[in-house]
């Protein structure tokens, strides 16, 4: 078989044993969900060496109240800066620092414990570990402990390190700092937030931005011979951080997606994509057809079924007006993404080619309502009408 180099370097480190995706070996498997909290307890003074101030523990009490957060939003939210946000924050929100922090603990102790910190999978082989902290520079972060063994840590510094972190299409979480433990390691991920929470697409050329920079993740994964094999909702997020306040639109921001979470990411060769999967899939309503079915399939033809079944929730989320003159092409192109037969869908090549002739389509369109309303308004009107255009990043 041909491998590309990430999997060439990945075989010399991994067996196949250790490729399939288990904690059997954990101290922390014997622990109950109703006991998470036990062995993260015993490595928050480890953590708070590295400058991380565990949640519920004296470190991270001594710093919720904090009002150092940084005000500025990350310039290029993949690279953040020690003195950068991670996420973009309204002003009124960032002036009640209190607030801001009592809002994110909520956030993630409204979920279920099963859910964030210890999650067991459809087979209940494997459980995740997850915390919650404050960095040194008093800004929330993940940190997840996995496996030194586990295809998922090699994976992840592969993706969170150069040259593959500086490829401006590697929509992947930025990983701050990965701490040695005894027998895992801790990844420290920067918080982002759901992107299905406010502020809904404003416009149709945001949500368009918003599937081209998914599929550019997907198809810079792909071409690194890595499936996801777990596309859903809470495994992508956004650079906002929600709000009950009024919002910026997307069109507003730099606006950023990025996929999380790749315990249930495989690595396929050049000449051969099927693979039995690692065992994780996503909730059925996301779920490839065949992840179900006890044989080798297609894993990056299953990648896109989900990223489409996705594409297909935000559909419904928010309705938009006047988009009907482009999402007919997007309607079929969710429909191509998400065929029941994986021989029968398109590739995540060929779904981003179809949203940039759909993205200049609808910015076409835009332009010419925005010239048609500037003939009807004046220069005195039209300086009144917020800008409309996703604005690009450097990563677009």
């Amino acid at each position: 078989m041909r491998y590309g180099p990430l999997v060439a370097h990945l075989m010399l480190h991994t067996t196949g044993k250790n490729m399939k995706h288990s904690m059997d070996s954990s101290p922390w498997h014997s622990y109950q969900p109703s006991h998470f909290q036990t062995p993260w307890l015993l490595s928050a003074d480890q953590l708070h060496r590295h400058g991380l101030s565990l949640s519920r523990t004296k470190y991270y009490e001594d710093l919720r109240y904090s009002t150092d957060l940084p005000r500025q939003a990350a310039v290029d939210p993949f690279h953040p800066q020690n003195d950068e946000d991670f996420v973009h924050r309204l002003d009124e929100d960032w002036a009640s620092s209190v607030r801001v922090m009592d809002r994110t603990v909520t956030f993630f102790q409204e979920v279920s414990p099963g859910t964030l910190y210890w999650v067991p999978t459809n087979s209940n082989t494997k459980s995740v570990f997850l915390n919650l902290a404050l960095d040194q520079y008093h800004r929330h972060v993940i940190i997840k402990a996995i496996l030194v063994e586990d295809i998922e840590l090699q994976i992840l510094k592969s993706l969170s390190f150069d040259p593959l972190r500086s490829d401006p299409r590697n929509h992947t979480i930025p990983v701050l700092q990965f701490i040695p433990g005894n027998g895992f390691e801790f990844s420290v991920q920067a918080c982002w937030y759901e992107h299905w929470q406010w502020p809904p697409f404003d416009r149709a050329p945001s949500r368009f931005e918003m599937a081209r920079q998914l599929l550019e993740g997907l198809v810079f994964m792909h071409e690194h011979y890595i499936a996801h094999g777990d596309i859903h909702p809470r495994n992508i997020l956004w650079n906002h951080a929600p709000t009950h306040h009024e919002l910026s639109r997307h069109s507003k921001f730099n606006c950023c997606m990025a996929y999380i979470d790749f315990g249930g990411a495989v690595l396929f060769s050049a000449d051969n994509r099927r693979s039995p999967g690692s065992g994780v899939r996503p909730p059925s309503a996301f779920a490839a057809p065949e992840q179900s079915l006890d044989q080798l399939y297609d894993v990056c033809a299953a990648d896109v079924c989900m990223l489409g079944r996705e594409m297909e929730e935000g559909r419904k989320w928010y309705s938009i007006p006047s988009e009907d003159t482009v999402y007919e092409r997007y309607e079929t192109l969710l429909a191509k993404m998400t065929c029941a037969k994986p021989e029968d869908r398109c590739t995540a090549t060929a779904a981003l080619e179809a949203v940039l002739s759909i993205l200049l389509q609808s910015v076409c369109i835009t332009a010419f309502l925005l010239h048609l309303l500037a003939c009807i308004l004046g220069p005195m009107g039209m300086a009144k009408v917020a800008p409309i255009h996703p604005q690009r990043t450097s990563r677009a």
